[in-house]
């Protein structure tokens, strides 16, 4: 379905397409609230405590189907040009590394160390574990949580979030990229960072004047029907007509 078919069918629903004298609404009015349903749509669903049927992402086909467009590919992060902040403390050493533009969830990740799998070939660590920042005085000590390297394949690395570096002059300015910051313990070292990820989809643009200037929605097409029902209470609300109470707010999902 395309953003016009979609804008079409909101109004519909809303009883309100321009037809006999009766005005629709504006482009603009159906781009905001579609693509705020679209998010809304993407905050539900990949998290099982946000949805009534308690199933996220990965967890039945439906939701892999209705959220797949989304996934995406990162290889070879990199490591981002401003270091200062990193946690250096008993030998477990951070290092920043900057994050797709378009990322919004990591649902995979492994590192590349400069060690050698029995001398043939790199040797990948899929062990990242995330680790609260609280946790990391207390795993410091333990050599059994804390990040090591083994010969025989069982490694692993840490891995916390840290905020985009943002200007000085404009603390609102968030163009840089958004971060993670790894640490090993200092006997080996990352030399590629691959995650995959859900990316934040694009604004759903109608424009029905010209319909090569639309931009459709990028998730799967059967979607689309629970992504308009969803506009369509999220438009009630905003005109006053009706207080939904089976719709979320976004203040209410993490």
């Amino acid at each position: 379905m395309t953003a016009n078919q979609m804008a079409d069918m909101l109004e519909e629903k809303l009883d309100r397409a321009d037809s006999f004298g009766s005005p629709g609404y504006e482009d603009f009015d159906l781009t905001s609230v579609l693509t705020e349903a679209q998010h809304l749509y993407v905050k539900k669903f990949f998290d099982e405590m946000n949805n009534r049927k308690q199933k996220g992402f990965e967890e039945t086909e439906i939701r892999n189907q209705g959220l797949s467009a989304l996934v995406k590919d990162g290889d070879n992060l990199t490591v981002s040009a401003d270091q200062i902040g990193t946690i250096v403390n008993n030998n477990v050493t951070g290092k920043f590394y900057d994050l797709p533009n378009d990322h919004m969830y990591t649902i995979y990740e492994e590192c590349t160390i400069d060690k050698k799998e029995c001398d043939t070939g790199s040797f990948i660590i899929a062990w990242v574990d995330v680790v609260a920042h609280n946790e990391m005085q207390r795993y410091n000590w333990s050599k059994y949580k804390k990040p090591f390297y083994r010969i025989d394949g069982n490694s692993r690395v840490w891995r916390s979030e840290f905020s985009r570096k943002t200007s000085a002059f404009n603390p609102a300015d968030t163009e840089t990229r958004k971060r993670h910051e790894l640490f090993t313990d200092g006997t080996f070292n990352v030399t590629n960072y691959h995650i995959r990820y859900v990316k934040n989809p694009k604004e759903i643009k109608v424009e029905r004047a010209n319909s090569a200037n639309q931009r459709n929605c990028e998730l799967d097409t059967s979607t689309h029907v629970v992504i308009v029902g969803i506009a369509t209470d999220l438009m009630l609300q905003r005109v006053k007509e009706q207080k939904v109470q089976t719709i979320e707010n976004f203040r209410d999902l993490e």
